[in-house]
């Protein structure tokens, strides 16, 4: 399952490559050998503080990311959900993943979504709203403080 057009300039790619000193404005949250997370260009349902983790490697999709990488997404996860907790008070913490055109895949690599969640936040319904670069730079830093 190949979908990127041929000449697709990855953005995940381009951030992978300033690593480990990315630029503010891409609010990079966490830096591994393998993966690292940043809060995205949108949220949804009002539901701010979400993040993606996504492999320094680029991978399309979850057909092509190979299976050593589990340790680390699992890892920037639970990291990033403990950092969430403390850092918004969230209740829970939902993670998705989406593949492919019909899986609502939109970046051609693979990527991990991340959400703190709360009662009755309405997320699966609500829509997608972009940040602004400066909303995205705070929340970034409020959850590498909370890193553990």
């Amino acid at each position: 399952m190949k979908n990127a057009p041929p000449g697709y300039a990855c953005p995940f790619c381009g951030i992978a490559e300033t690593l480990p000193s990315p630029a503010q404005e891409s609010a990079v949250v966490l830096v591994d050998a393998n993966v690292f997370a940043l809060v995205p260009t949108h949220h949804y349902a009002g539901i701010k503080g979400n993040c993606l983790v996504i492999p320094r490697g680029h991978y399309e999709n979850a057909l092509d990311i190979p299976d050593d990488l589990g340790n680390d997404f699992f890892r920037a996860t639970r990291r990033l959900a403990n950092a969430m907790r403390h850092a918004f008070g969230c209740e829970g913490i939902s993670t998705r993943q989406h593949n492919g055109p019909a899986g609502n895949q939109d970046v051609w690599h693979y990527h991990l979504h991340v959400f703190p969640r709360y009662s009755n936040d309405g997320l699966y319904g609500g829509r997608k709203v972009p940040y602004t670069t400066e909303e995205r730079i705070e929340l970034a830093a409020s959850l590498r403080a909370a890193l553990q």
